[in-house]
C-alpha cells in the first residue's frame, strides 16, 4: 500500500551511480572527438593546432582522473555522462537475464527503476510485518520483469495477489562467506489490474504491472520476498496502523538481501541498501592480492587498448568483527524437521543458555526462570515446532523455538534475516540474541499486576527460581492456563543443577 498517491517524478540528477563503464564511455567520447579534430578538413596554422591538441589532451586527462576519484569516493557520475548526451541507461528490461558463470542465474530487482514509496517495521503505515516494500514506475500500470525464471506457486483473488518460486537455484544477495548465497526463492507481486494467464515465465519476460487492485491508495505494486519455494501470503497476527491485518509471504526477507540492482535506474531507495553482482562467477570477485603498488587499468572502448595505469590509494583494511561466542548447541534436524531432545540434550543446551546470558550480566535465578519454561514448552530445542506440526497454517496460535514465540513467524522472520533458515545449528545463539534484543528494546514482556517489575529488572533479580519461573510464565508466555507449577519446579532443579557451573 502507498502512505500517498505519487507518480514517481524523478528529482533532477537523482540516478543510479555509474560504475567504471561510465568512465570507458566518457573516455571514447573524448577518443571519438580527437579523432574527428584530427581528420577536420578546415585547415589551421600547425603550430596552433598543435596547442590545441594540447589543451584538449591535458582536459581529457583531468576529467579521466577525476571520473576516477569520484568514482573511489562513490560520488555519482551521472551528471557527467549526462552532459555528454548519454541519457539512456542500461535498465532491467524485457528479455535481460544475468547467468554466472556456474550457470546459475542472478536474481535482478524486477524493475528497470528502483523507486520506494514504503519500507516495513513497527511503525510502518500498512507494513508493521515481515518485509514487503512498495514500489511505483513513471505511469500507471508500470512493466516488472521476472527476476529469474520461475513458475507460479500461490495466488490469491484480494489484490491478484501471485507469487512464484524459482525453477532452479539461483544467486540472491544474502552474503555468504566471501560470495553471495544460492538458493531457491520465492517473490510476491500484489495489486496489479490483470494478472497474466500464464504460469511460467523465464528470467526477464514481462510478469507483472503496477496497479490498483485490492486495498490500495495509488497505482503501485506490493513487492515481497522469500527464500522458502512454494509459499504464499500467511497472516502474522498483528493489525497495523492503517488498519489492516497485516499479511506476508512465508519466510518474507529484507529486499537488499534478495535483489541485486545491476543496472537499475534509482530514485528513492528509503534506507534500504542493494548490492550489485560483481562478475560472471558465483559472488563478488575477490579482491587483488595487496601489494606495495596496486594500479588500476583505464580501457577505451573504442580501440580495446589500455590508456595508461592509475595507481589506486592504498587503504587499510578493517579489522574483522568479532565472532560471537558459539557454545555447544546440540540442534538436530532441519528447519522442516523437529524432534524434543533426550534429557541430557536439553541438560547440554541448558548449560549454554546460561553461559550467553551470564556474560550479559543476568542472573541464574532469571535465566532459570526462563529454563523452566522453554523445558515445557521445546525441551531446550531452538528448532522445535508446537506440536513437531512445521509450517501450521494459520500461524497466529502456533510456536517456534525456545520459548515458544507465537505467531511463529515472529522468530522464523528473525531467524531469517539473522542467520538464515538453513543455519539450523546457529538458531541457539539467534534465539539468545532476539531476547536480550526484547530486553533491550521493551519488547514482549508485558508485567502484570502480580509481577509488576520490567523485563530489565527480571533479568538480574534474586528472588526464587521458582517464582521467577511463574513470573516468566505470567509477563512473557501468558498462556491460556497460567496454573502450570512443575515450570517452578523444573526452574528449582535446573538451578541447582546450574550452581556447579557458576
Amino acid at each position: 500500500m502507498v502512505i500517498q498517491n505519487q507518480k514517481a517524478e524523478r528529482n533532477s540528477e537523482q540516478f543510479t551511480r555509474v560504475k567504471y563503464r561510465t568512465i570507458r564511455r566518457i573516455v571514447y567520447v573524448f577518443y571519438k572527438a580527437i579523432r574527428k579534430f584530427w581528420t577536420k578538413k578546415e585547415s589551421k596554422p600547425i603550430k596552433g593546432k598543435v596547442k590545441a591538441i594540447i589543451a584538449f589532451l591535458f582536459s581529457f586527462s583531468l576529467l579521466v582522473n577525476i571520473c576516477f576519484i569520484c568514482e573511489l569516493k562513490n560520488i555519482e557520475l551521472t551528471f557527467l555522462y549526462k552532459t555528454l548526451g548519454k541519457e539512456e541507461f542500461v535498465e532491467m528490461k524485457a528479455g535481460q537475464t544475468l547467468v554466472a558463470s556456474d550457470g546459475h542465474e542472478v536474481c535482478l530487482f524486477p524493475m528497470d527503476m528502483l523507486y520506494v514509496t514504503q519500507v516495513s517495521g513497527p511503525s510502518s503505515l500498512s507494513h508493521c510485518c515481515g518485509h514487503p516494500i512498495d514500489i511505483v514506475g513513471n505511469t500507471a500500470e508500470y512493466p516488472l520483469y521476472a527476476p529469474f525464471s520461475c513458475h507460479l506457486v500461490w495466488s490469491w483473488s484480494d489484490g491478484n495477489e501471485r507469487s512464484y518460486t524459482s525453477d532452479n537455484e539461483v544467486w540472491y544477495a544474502t552474503p555468504n562467506g566471501n560470495g553471495w548465497t544460492l538458493g531457491y526463492v520465492t517473490v510476491c507481486f500484489t495489486h496489479q489490474n490483470n494478472p497474466p494467464t500464464k504460469t511460467s515465465f523465464k528470467q526477464g519476460e514481462l510478469i507483472a504491472h503496477t496497479g490498483t487492485s485490492g486495498n490500495v491508495t495509488g497505482d503501485h505494486c506490493h513487492l515481497d520476498q522469500s527464500t522458502l519455494p512454494n509459499v504464499g501470503n500467511v497472516s502474522f497476527g498483528v493489525t497495523c496502523a492503517y488498519g489492516n491485518l497485516c499479511y506476508a509471504l512465508q519466510g518474507s526477507t529484507d529486499p537488499t538481501k534478495i535483489y541485486f540492482i545491476n543496472d537499475t535506474n534509482i530514485v528513492q531507495t528509503l534506507g534500504l541498501n542493494f548490492a550489485t553482482y560483481e562478475g560472471g562467477g558465483p559472488g563478488p570477485e575477490p579482491e587483488p592480492e595487496p601489494s606495495e603498488s596496486k594500479y588500476i587499468p583505464l580501457f577505451m572502448d573504442g580501440m580495446g587498448i589500455d590508456i595508461f595505469m592509475m595507481k589506486k590509494p592504498s587503504e587499510e583494511p578493517e579489522p574483522p568483527e568479532p565472532e560471537p561466542p558459539t557454545g555447544g548447541w546440540i540442534i538436530p534436524g532441519t528447519i522442516n524437521e523437529t524432534r524434543p531432545l533426550t534429557e541430557e540434550e536439553a541438560l547440554n543446551n541448558c548449560r549454554v543458555f546460561w553461559s550467553y546470558f551470564k556474560a550479559k550480566g543476568w542472573s541464574l535465578n532469571a535465566v532459570c526462570g526462563i529454563l523452566g519454561n522453554s523445558w515445557y514448552e521445546s525441551t531446550v530445542n531452538p528448532n522445535r515446532w508446537q506440536g513437531d506440526d512445521p509450517w501450521h497454517q494459520p500461524p497466529d496460535q502456533w510456536g517456534f523455538g525456545l520459548v515458544q514465540w507465537t505467531p511463529y513467524t515472529k522468530i522464523i522472520s528473525w531467524l531469517e534475516e539473522q542467520v538464515g533458515l538453513n543455519n539450523v545449528s546457529k538458531f541457539g545463539q539467534a534465539e539468545c540474541d532476539r531476547i536480550q534484543w526484547e530486553l533491550e528494546n521493551n519488547q514482549q514482556w508485558i508485567a502484570t499486576a502480580t509481577y509488576p517489575e520490567s523485563f530489565r529488572e527480571y533479568s538480574t533479580t534474586n528472588k526464587d527460581p521458582y517464582t521467577c519461573a511463574i513470573e516468566f510464565l505470567a509477563n512473557y508466555e501468558r498462556p491460556f492456563d497460567p496454573n502450570q507449577p512443575e515450570r517452578g519446579t523444573k526452574a528449582q532443579e535446573l538451578y541447582d543443577y546450574l550452581l556447579q557451573f557458576e
